[in-house]
Order: C-alpha cells, then sequence, then structure tokens
C-alpha cells in the first residue's frame, strides 16, 4: 500500500514538473559578479537554484547533526559512569547506625 501511494506521488510530482517545465520554456539570462553570464531556460533555472539550496541545507544540517552526536556521545557515557556508580553503591552491605 505505501509502494502504490509512493508511486503514485512521484507521478504527480513528475508531471507537475514536466507541466512546468513546457510551461516555462522561454530563455532567461543571469549575470552575476566576475563577468559570469547564463542563459538557460526558466525551468532548468529554477531548478538549479532549488538543487543549489537543497545541497546548502543538508550541509548546514550536517553541522548540526554532527554536534548532536557529539553531545548524545557524552551523555551516553556520563550515564554509563552514574550506572556504574549505582550498581556499585548497591553492592555495598547496609550498616546500622546506632
Amino acid at each position: 500500500m505505501k509502494r502504490l501511494l509512493y508511486g503514485i506521488l512521484i507521478l504527480a510530482v513528475l508531471l507537475v514538473g514536466v507541466t512546468f517545465t513546457t510551461k516555462n520554456a522561454q530563455v532567461v539570462e543571469l549575470n552575476y559578479y566576475f563577468g559570469i553570464h547564463w542563459v538557460t531556460p526558466l525551468s532548468f533555472m529554477i531548478l538549479t537554484t532549488l538543487t543549489i539550496g537543497i545541497a546548502l541545507g543538508l550541509l548546514a544540517s550536517l553541522a548540526m547533526q554532527a554536534r548532536m552526536q557529539r553531545q548524545l556521545l557524552q551523555a551516553r557515557r556520563d550515564n554509563r559512569k552514574l550506572e556504574q556508580e549505582i550498581n556499585n553503591l548497591r553492592a555495598l552491605p547496609i550498616r546500622d547506625v546506632p
């Protein structure tokens, strides 16, 4: 059932992409710094900028994910130490205080 839903979703996205490409086939030009000049169809330019944005977003999230992984490892080490300390305290004999 999941595969069918994913298949329908992929087909819908492809259909929207193809119709967007055919409706936006006009050529646009991009002038940027340092004499960069790019002439391409509008749909390809939008797709390229979307891809670059996704890539930059993933790179930014990788830094945060690496920091979170380090914090998780440190928390697990602390947890193991505390569990060992609890087990050591449980193993001590109970003394009656007069």
